[in-house]
């Protein structure tokens, strides 16, 4: 403390620029040394002392002063200093408040590249989690600066010159991040196209590059930073780097701008002309160890495939290299690879036309013998709702339903019902409920199941609400009564949490079993009746009050005595 409040009153005493300098200095290497100390309360004090004390502001008055070679140096000691200054969290909003962003702001724009860089820094620590000062920089027109920062310095050669492109970035990062009007406001700026530029011209410097994805990452946080991203070519730059880094480098934060821009539809239209499918493919295709990447490559390539122009491009009337891939990845030894496969091919069968077609190509019993192999594995539960998932899609279309029927999909989906995983459950039912639409002895058959309608009994009383809500046959009305169907009924619609939707789809399935004479003592004695018309009367869901109201009367004319 003591070694600082001396040199600050030498500060305010010295009278040559020199000599200011010179002390400014010395504070600067006493500040650095007090934030590379471990006692951050002592040190924190120590520097809110220094910023109180008057020779602040002659260090103020020192950056409101137009630039000029005479105080040149002394501008750049001061800056330096704020930028230390800026590192203790406490100050932040007090430098904005005394009045240090204008003049920093001002000189933002400075052709000397030691000057520009120090006020990078002091203007990008200030910014750090500090709104108060971001708006300071807006209301000064600050984007427009940094734009002229990075404009001017994009080829220079000089020295210094690439420390200060990593600065400018930096300070555009702390500027934008988490803070959506300053995003917007550089997106609308077009400050994407710069960092773009500074990425494809200087892929070399590994530094840039890492803090210009950073900051991209913070502006296309926005659905319209991810369009301007596209427009601008980043998606085309991104795929550059993945092509040059994937095979030794890390490229988690590369997949990771990737994956976000394929929330945007034109970013996918894009991925599916441009070989970035390619490289993923060839991503997937590789003896790549790294979980996490194999994981991001793969959600890439489907997020691709969830585009209806993009898959068409891809599937390219089932002709295209990357369909034709997905149909190899079917019978691929690596059980990740499989499943890419089994989503990708469910992403293809959301056509009618390519649904048929992919059954004509035999994926059905590609499919099929992954699952059968599943059997009894409960740790490839992903895999196995992935090719449920497909079958449910190729199940869809009326032409497709006898050949997966015939190919033994019905059999292979009950082989299943022992599974403990209900998102397993559910894409299961799904499947069943696809293949008995409109075809009678398919529906009688998994009606006689009575294993599985004990286990439709179970997961009717399991949480997830896709199971609870699913249908069975009413010709199967004795082993739906072994089952106790009725209380199961009874106890879901007295359940006051299960949404509008599964209540609508209980009352169908009641309305289904109610011709089976089997059936009718139960019904009558499980108290259906009575919350059915509580249902009817003052339900506040009219779907579920009208389907209510015609339950009712079927009941009515079902149960009551002749």
């Amino acid at each position: 403390m003591e070694d600082a409040l001396a040199l600050l009153s030498k500060l305010t005493l010295s009278e040559t620029e020199h000599q200011k300098e010179k002390i400014v200095s010395q504070l600067i290497k006493l500040v650095c040394e007090l934030n590379e100390d471990d006692d951050e309360s002592e040190n924190d004090a120590v520097q809110e002392k220094i910023f109180h004390h008057d020779a602040t502001d002659f260090v103020l008055r020192t950056l409101q002063s137009q630039e000029s070679e005479e105080l040149r140096s002394l501008q750049i000691s001061c800056a330096q200093l704020i930028a230390e200054l800026a590192k203790v969290e406490s100050l932040r909003e007090p430098l904005v408040n005394k009045g240090f962003m204008p003049p920093l702001t001002q000189l933002l724009s400075s052709k000397n590249i030691s000057l520009a860089t120090q006020v990078c820094r002091a203007l990008g620590n200030i910014c750090y989690d500090n709104d108060l000062g971001r708006m300071a920089v807006d209301k000064e027109n600050g984007m427009q600066s940094i734009i002229g920062v990075l404009s001017h310095q994009m080829n220079n050669k000089e020295e210094g010159s690439a420390r200060l492109r990593v600065i400018v970035c930096g300070f555009l990062l702390n500027l934008t991040n988490d803070c959506e009007p300053l995003q917007e406001r550089a997106i609308e700026c077009n400050i994407l196209k710069p960092l773009n530029e500074c990425i494809t011209g200087h892929m070399e410097d590994e530094d840039l590059t890492n803090m210009a994805l950073l900051t991209v990452g913070s502006l296309t946080e926005l659905d319209s930073g991810k369009q301007f991203a596209v427009e601008c070519g980043l998606l085309d730059t991104f795929l550059k780097l993945l092509e040059r880094d994937w095979k030794e480098h890390p490229v988690d934060v590369i997949l990771d701008l990737i994956a976000s821009l394929m929330e945007s539809e034109s970013a996918k239209d894009r991925a599916a002309e441009n070989g970035l499918c390619q490289t993923l493919a060839e991503i997937v295709n590789s003896d790549l160890k790294n979980a996490a990447e194999i994981k991001a490559v793969s959600d890439i390539f489907i997020s691709v495939l969830t585009g209806d122009t993009s898959m068409e491009k891809i599937y390219a009337s089932g002709e295209g290299p990357l369909f034709l891939q997905s149909m190899d990845w079917l019978s691929a030894e690596k059980e990740h690879v499989q499943t890419l496969g089994a989503l990708a091919i469910g992403n293809f069968a959301r056509r009618d036309a390519f649904c048929i077609q992919l059954v004509e190509k035999g994926v059905v019993d590609k499919l099929l013998t992954i699952l059968k192999g599943t059997v009894g594995q409960q740790d490839s539960f992903m895999l196995q709702h992935a090719v449920l998932s497909s079958l449910r899609n190729l199940a869809i279309s009326a032409t497709n339903k006898p050949h997966l029927l015939s190919a033994g999909v019905l059999e292979a989906c009950l082989s299943l019902i022992h599974t403990e995983h209900m998102a397993v459950v559910f894409k299961l039912l799904g499947v069943l409920r696809m293949l008995i639409e409109g075809q009678e002895a398919a529906a009688v058959k998994l009606g006689q199941e009575r294993a599985f309608l004990e286990s439709l009994t179970d997961w009717c009383g399991q949480a997830h609400a896709g199971v609870k809500a699913l249908s069975s046959p009413g010709e199967a009305a004795v082993a739906l009564k072994e089952a106790d169907l009725a209380d199961t009924v009874s106890s879901l619609l007295k359940d006051p949490n299960l949404p509008p939707e599964m209540l609508c789809n209980v009352l169908s399935l009641l309305k289904a079993v109610l011709s089976a004479e089997n059936l009718c003592d139960e019904i009558a004695t499980s108290g259906v009746s009575d919350v059915v018309r509580s249902l009817s009367e003052s339900h506040v869901d009219k779907n579920v009050k009208d389907l209510a109201g015609s339950t009712l009367s079927l009941l009515d004319q079902t149960i009551s005595p002749s």
